[in-house]
């Protein structure tokens, strides 16, 4: 039986982030919409150009469709702000209001059962400062799972959070501008955190181009101020998010062929089983990382050749 047969309200506030994909985004808003949340924020990025109003628009208009008993709160951005600082000052917004909550982007659709494991360990880990944030997406996971425990603690992925929950205490150490990033980079307390030079090569090089500019992306400096204070991230042992961006025109998620194009959602069984201690998963980091994060050995030997080349 799902929320809405029950008239029963979610405690957690959701914000919902957009932009002027319609369709993506009415199928996150019925996900919303099923789990019927208390307080709903809204908050959707402006048109590039003249031709992008009316599509804007037509997203806004979905918060028309709220339907259930809750108080509604929306930023419409004018003009388009941009994925780096749309999103990250959208969050911001949110966290300004709320001490805890649940963000969803345009194109990650939850399950019904996401929103509970959500409320569940945001009210469990509110006072641990170990743990930054929730999330719902599980890449690796398998669609039936055998795992004794419902999550696991994981401290070493990149990008990706398709789907989260997380508190006021964490977002406030978040940077969008990595100001702290020409201070630790390179230095062996940094460096010790990696668990391979692979692993360390890679994460210099997704911050350095967030730091300068060349990623224009929100994430990458939630992973850089989580790595700062040595936070832990709760992984689902189930897949709770369906990514519905790929193929299309996602920003960050455009090719089919991309390894996280992955279908493998299923719902979280209840009463969660809790880890007796909070330890990070080494082995499931290393094997994420080689799945998803560390570029193909092809790849680097493309652009060692070419900057050889470049040099002569």
């Amino acid at each position: 039986m799902d929320r809405s047969e029950t008239n029963e309200l979610l405690d957690t506030p959701v914000l919902l982030l957009a932009f002027n994909r319609y369709e993506p985004a009415r199928r996150v808003f019925e996900a919303v919409r099923n789990a019927r949340p208390r307080r709903f924020y809204f908050a959707c990025d402006g048109p590039r150009n003249p031709a992008e109003e009316e599509a804007c628009a037509r997203v806004r208009s979905l918060v028309e469709l709220v339907d259930w008993p809750c108080e509604v709160r929306t930023r419409f951005q004018p003009a388009n702000v941009g994925l780096k600082h749309g999103v990250s000052s959208a969050i911001t917004w949110f966290f300004e209001q709320e001490p805890e909550g649940i963000v969803l982007e345009d194109d990650t659709v939850p399950v019904p059962s996401f929103f509970r494991y959500c409320r569940e360990l945001l009210e469990r880990y509110r006072h641990d400062d170990r743990v930054w944030w929730v999330l719902g997406n599980n890449l690796m996971a398998s669609t039936r799972p055998v795992a004794r425990h419902s999550y696991y603690c994981s401290q070493h992925g990149y990008g990706a959070p398709w789907g989260w929950a997380s508190w006021r205490r964490s977002w406030m150490k978040y940077d969008v501008d990595m100001k702290e990033w020409p201070k630790v980079r390179g230095t062996p307390d940094w460096d010790a955190f990696f668990l391979t030079p692979a692993e360390r090569y890679e994460a210099n090089q997704l911050f350095e181009g967030t730091w300068n500019g060349h990623f224009r992306t929100w994430d990458f400096q939630m992973d850089f101020a989580r790595i700062l204070h040595r936070g832990i991230t709760i992984i689902p042992e189930h897949n709770l998010i369906r990514n519905i961006g790929f193929g299309g025109d996602g920003t960050n998620t455009l090719k089919d062929d991309d390894p996280r194009n992955v279908d493998n959602v299923s719902e979280m069984p209840f009463p969660l089983v809790h880890p007796p201690e909070l330890v990070v998963d080494v082995a499931r980091d290393k094997a994420y990382f080689n799945r998803f994060i560390r570029t193909p050995l092809r790849s680097r030997l493309k652009g060692w050749l070419k900057g050889l080349l470049s040099t002569r």
